[in-house]
């Protein structure tokens, strides 16, 4: 039984509406990854989230996860479903370099005490590659799965690994679509045993229902440039026709880490941008982040009311200032 080397699938030539349609069983890679791959363009599966999360419950408690998660947005829903846990933090190149790694560490340990380590890394700088690489090399004995949801540069974090310590590219499929793997895909990376498991799917994150223009548009290449907003009483926040942010405040700052490529407008509170697509009410004390799940998040310094307006359903949540 073949399986494909880019997302896992089992390979089949029966059903060209099935995963893992190829017209030849000795190819390598299945008809929807050589279209991802080749052509940037995305086909419609027959998985969902319950056949990726029963992937992942099966994971053992004698194995190694690690734990891979986007700086950008931070989700560690699913840490606490593993024993031995290993947390990435990826996309470094991507947060201002003015932040330092001791500092997002600390974040993480304490609030989170049962963790073999944090390690702070960048696939496409090649940062704390080697690090993360001899971490894993203790438990060159143990099978280790890459765990994370969609869009936290799992996959990309794997292939380089593979070129760092193989010599050759790495072959699994990335894209900027959910649930580009599709099952368990095992690679060796020079003594290490690796499984590459799906990305778990936010159901309600705004990935989901954005077209591949729109998904390259929030998806930050280069390193953000924070913009900070002094406000005080009420008003909006317009972020680029995706995300109306109402505000009422005696006085507070907010900075937004998003995608340069995201355009920010400060508008009047009976501007009717985006108005009329109501998604949730929060109110922040002091100190506190706004995350939009697959796009940043915003730093609020005092208490603020927020009402916030999407196109889109939009996964947020709360959380003590990151930095």
């Amino acid at each position: 039984m073949r399986r494909c080397l880019g997302c896992g699938v089992v390979l089949q030539n029966i059903d060209p509406n099935k995963d893992g349609y190829v017209t030849d069983l000795e190819k390598d890679i299945c008809e929807r990854c050589f279209v991802i791959k080749n052509y940037g363009q995305n086909k419609l599966i027959n998985k969902t989230n319950i056949d990726y999360m029963s992937i992942i419950n099966n994971i053992g408690d004698n194995n190694i996860v690690v734990y891979v998660s986007s700086l950008l947005t931070l989700n560690l829903d699913y840490i606490g479903k593993f024993k031995h846990v290993i947390l990435v933090l990826t996309k470094r190149d991507v947060m201002p370099k003015s932040i330092k790694d001791s500092k997002l560490i600390k974040y993480i340990k304490d609030r989170y005490h049962n963790l073999l380590d944090v390690i702070v890394v960048s696939a496409y700088k090649k940062y704390n590659l080697d690090l993360l690489y001899h971490r894993l090399e203790k438990y060159y004995d143990k099978d280790i799965y890459f765990v994370g949801a969609t869009n936290s540069g799992k996959s990309t974090l794997i292939n380089q690994l593979i070129k760092s310590y193989n010599g050759q590219e790495g072959r699994i499929t990335t894209s900027n679509f959910p649930s580009t793997t599709l099952d368990v895909v095992n690679v060796k990376v020079g003594n290490l045993s690796i499984k590459d498991t799906p990305g778990i799917v936010i159901s309600n994150s705004i990935v989901n229902n954005l077209d591949n223009k729109n998904i390259k548009k929030i998806n930050s290449k280069k390193e953000i440039k924070p913009i900070t907003i002094q406000v005080k009483g009420t008003g909006a926040i317009l972020i680029d026709e995706l995300i109306r942010v109402e505000y009422q405040t005696y006085s507070s700052s907010m900075t937004l880490y998003l995608s340069n490529n995201l355009k920010v407008d400060n508008i009047n509170i009976n501007n009717p941008r985006l108005k009329d697509k109501y998604v949730g009410e929060y109110k922040l004390s002091n100190n506190q982040d706004l995350v939009f799940e697959d796009i940043g998040f915003i730093k609020f310094t005092n208490k603020i009311n927020l009402k916030i307006c999407a196109n889109n359903n939009i996964y947020m949540y709360v959380r003590d200032n990151l930095i």
